[in-house]
């Protein structure tokens, strides 16, 4: 993974009193969401990058306004076809 560095403005960083790891995060996410917004990582690769669950990264689209119908046919079937796994494979 490539590291880079970036400079904050204050005004940007006051709202974030939880420190660097929180700012850390939260570049990384929207990083990663712009990346599927632009159709580039998938909902799977998403998540995988954030090390969060599927559902997890479904959540924070949600929180962050992003909802199911922003999903294209490829991504719904995938959700499909991932819960019919899941479901199977736990019976």
């Amino acid at each position: 993974m490539a590291t880079i560095t970036i400079e904050i403005p204050d005004i940007m960083l006051e709202p974030h009193y939880q420190g660097k790891l929180q700012i850390k995060n939260e570049i990384q996410q929207g990083i990663v969401i712009w990346e599927y917004l632009n159709g580039r990582l998938s909902l799977r690769e998403c998540s995988d990058l954030l090390q969060m669950k599927y559902r997890n990264f479904l959540e924070l689209l949600w929180s962050k306004g992003i909802h199911i119908d922003a999903l294209n046919q490829h991504e719904i079937q995938a959700q499909v076809d991932y819960l019919l796994q899941h479901l199977t494979t736990h019976k």
